[in-house]
């Protein structure tokens, strides 16, 4: 198997972020770290300067990166949670306000041909109701099978018998 040429530059820029990711999230105020969260972060950087890169298996992401594709995503989501938590109320304020503005745009989202007909025509949109009919509601019943049947008359009480039926085996 080739030996696996992995990019310093890219190393370094991985180790900086993960170290940059960890200290954020353990700042006074900050979220802190998870126990899974801090261990990944250790193993990954042990790995990282112990072998250069944190991965060995190709199908796990690009052979000349330092993280796979899982670890690199985990590391976003690290930083994000981080970065969340560190923002004051105030700037939250003005991001709500940014996102209103965006939000507000002169493109509307179009509505599919049928409700635009249904809304033109002034009808209310109801629930849907199939079209179907019962097929027993057609059948007449006649007048015997529409009577209930008469309760079956008890056995008499006592020993039964029994007879020979003519036209058996003879």
């Amino acid at each position: 198997m080739p030996k696996r040429e992995v990019d310093k530059r890219k190393t370094t820029k991985a180790l900086r972020k993960l170290r940059r990711v960890a200290e954020r999230a353990s700042e006074e105020g900050g979220p802190g770290l998870t126990t899974w969260e801090k261990d990944f972060v250790e193993g990954v950087t042990e790995r990282l300067e112990t072998y250069g890169s944190a991965f060995r298996d190709p199908s796990k992401g690009r052979l000349e990166d330092a993280l796979s594709a899982r670890q690199a995503q985990i590391t976003r989501v690290i930083d994000k949670k981080s970065r969340k938590s560190k923002a004051d109320p105030a700037s939250d304020a003005k991001a709500g306000d940014a996102k209103e503005e965006r939000s507000r745009s002169s493109f509307k989202q179009r509505q599919p041909m049928r409700a635009q007909s249904v809304r033109k025509q002034g009808k209310a949109k109801t629930a849907w109701k199939p079209r179907v009919r019962d097929i027993n509601e057609d059948v007449e019943l006649p007048a015997s099978e529409a009577a209930p049947a008469p309760a079956p008359v008890p056995p008499k009480p006592g020993r039964p018998s029994l007879k020979v039926i003519p036209g058996g085996k003879s």
